[in-house]
């Protein structure tokens, strides 16, 4: 299978987001060994023709190609039915199967989920900052918190966490994450005891057992890097006994830091999945070359889906520009990136007119 270079965001996919269809039925033809690889070709394909040919404003990086080349492998997984209609050797090497095929496109669907995560949010950046605030600390880091909610990021398939940047006072910058991920946790750990059961008389005192009950409540908010909008906020929390304090609170963070980790999944899922609209954006430059570099620029904004020029009258442009955001936030993105001199002759929901001096 020939990954293609390009992804457009289609009607179809609009429909699958909206959440008009659960499937999408295509039929096609499968080649394999034996029947059961010629089955399973015949689903990888299918998948392939329902997710369609994305053509996005710029070239599929490789690490995206290899991540949708994992789609497509577990392409099954994705599948609600398969009715064979004609099967049969070619020869004596090859198998041949049409087949009926319905793809799972429901808006929770697996498929979705994969592609949305992939895709819609073109496989972000992600930087996490985890401070712990037990017994009244401030802006103390805890490497270990971040290095186990990392790694759970990174095993639910965000292949991007970085660096995060703290300067002084816990300031954060990042200017290479496409979304922090902010954390603050407190810890408590009290002892444990039972009442003593050998002692029959009344108010005797409770034994104790050598284990401490450790809880451990974990906050985090989720921001845009570029705009600092806030798209999530949430808390878990979890308890364990252990016989060691330290110990037992490296074990409960760890064990928080992945729940919050799937959290913050569902969160990136709900937001990526945002009704894109078609925007209007009209820049006027003082020349050519401005005007390229704007457009490009814009392309390059990782809340943009697509920029389609429609038309160019000398250093103006007309662009659509799909994306789940607002105008007003586009250019706020576009504004902390750019070093062109940028400013707004007028803006409304859904279009926005640009000047380059």
């Amino acid at each position: 299978m020939v990954l293609k270079k390009f992804f457009l965001m289609t009607a179809l996919i609009l429909t699958i987001f909206f959440g008009k269809v659960s499937a999408q039925e295509v039929t096609v033809v499968g080649m394999g060994l034996d029947r059961d690889s010629a089955i399973r070709n015949a689903a990888q394909i299918a998948v392939e023709q329902v997710v369609g040919v994305y053509i996005d404003s710029r070239t599929l990086m490789e690490d995206l190609k290899i991540q949708l080349d994992e789609v497509y492998k577990k392409s099954q997984g994705f599948v609600k039915g398969i009715k064979i209609l004609s099967e049969g050797k070619i020869d004596s090497s090859v198998y041949k199967v049409q087949a009926r095929i319905d793809v799972d496109t429901s808006p929770n669907g697996k498929l979705i989920d994969e592609l949305t995560m992939i895709l819609q949010l073109n496989d972000p950046r992600i930087a996490v900052v985890v401070f712990n605030i037990s017994d009244n600390q401030t802006n103390v880091r805890d490497v270990f918190a971040e290095g186990a909610l990392s790694d759970k990021l990174l095993s639910l398939g965000f292949n991007h966490v970085v660096e995060a940047e703290v300067g002084d006072g816990g300031k954060i910058s990042n200017t290479n994450a496409d979304y922090l991920v902010v954390g603050k946790y407190n810890s408590l750990a009290e002892e444990v005891h039972v009442p003593d059961f050998s002692n029959k008389q009344p108010n005797s005192a409770d034994v104790d057992t050598g284990l401490k009950n450790v809880q451990v409540n974990l906050n985090l908010t989720v921001l845009k890097n570029d705009t600092g909008e806030k798209i999530g906020t949430f808390s878990v929390m979890t308890n364990i006994l252990h016989g060691d304090d330290k110990q037992g609170t490296q074990f409960a963070v760890a064990q928080v830091s992945a729940q919050a980790a799937e959290k913050l999944a569902d969160t990136f899922k709900k937001f990526s999945s945002q009704p894109v609209q078609g925007l209007t954006f009209t820049i006027s430059a003082n020349n050519e070359e401005n005007l390229n570099r704007c457009i490009e620029e814009i392309r390059e904004l990782g809340m943009v889906n697509g920029v389609y020029i429609r038309e160019i009258t000398g250093n103006e442009a007309v662009l659509t520009v799909d994306s789940a955001q607002k105008p007003h936030a586009i250019f706020t993105a576009l504004k902390a990136r750019t070093k062109l001199k940028i400013s707004i002759e007028n803006m409304s929901a859904n279009s926005c007119k640009l000047n380059i001096e």
